[in-house]
């Protein structure tokens, strides 16, 4: 009897061993950790929102709310808001045009962690928004990555890329490199190694027939 106890005992307690085991197994997984050090890996901020999309309740075990700043920081009492200062979900109403594209078109990056802009969107909907780990921007815009006509219009008011904010401009080479995509072509084919510029027949538009036309785009300082 007491073998058979003694036997019980210990098939329980490895029992036990091994789902601990595979619990730790999973968080590591899910979510890489430098156990003796004592953080994540060095590329973590680049990485990490993928991690977060899988298992978002992996990062509030250490970093406490994602929704409420008041809660935030948890065990390891670093906060997402540090970074997220707006938080680290879409608010609400985000999915509306106004918001999301002028957001992304127009604000610059103050914090370069945040990643305000077209390159923010880029690292969860894919480099060509086609999707990544988020859904397709071509899913709603489904003529391209931007909204309808009048985009190339000249009115405040109307969406339309004149009033851009330059810091977008790799985003905007991707699909319109020396005019790729688009009915209008620069004039001049611009030296080797020329970095990307709206205005330098890199891609769309030259110098000459912007400034004819009263086109303005916003310097990476803009407001």
């Amino acid at each position: 009897m007491r073998n058979v106890k003694w036997m019980a005992g210990s098939c329980f307690a490895m029992a036990l061993a091994l789902l601990a085991w595979g619990c730790a197994g999973k968080a590591q997984k899910a979510v890489p950790f430098e156990e003796v050090k004592g953080q994540h890996p060095a590329n973590w901020v680049q990485v990490h929102y993928a991690s977060y999309i899988a298992t978002p309740e992996q990062c509030q075990t250490c970093h406490g709310s994602t929704t409420n700043p008041a809660l935030a920081g948890g065990i390891s009492k670093v906060s997402c808001f540090t970074c997220h200062t707006g938080g680290v979900d879409h608010p609400t109403g985000w999915a509306a045009p106004a918001q999301h594209g002028l957001a992304a078109k127009q604000a610059p990056s103050a914090n370069p962690i945040a990643m305000v802009g077209f390159s923010h969107c880029a690292k969860c909907h894919g480099a060509t928004y086609a999707g990544g780990i988020a859904n397709s921007c071509k899913a709603c815009h489904t003529k391209a990555p931007h909204p309808d006509k009048p985009w190339t219009g000249t009115t405040v008011t109307l969406t339309n890329h004149i009033f851009t904010d330059q810091a977008n401009v790799p985003e905007c080479f991707k699909c319109h490199a020396a005019g790729a995509n688009s009915t209008v072509h620069p004039l001049t084919t611009p030296p080797a190694g020329t970095a990307p510029g709206c205005l330098n027949d890199t891609m769309c538009h030259s110098t000459t027939i912007s400034s004819a036309a009263g086109i303005r785009i916003l310097p990476t300082t803009a407001p």
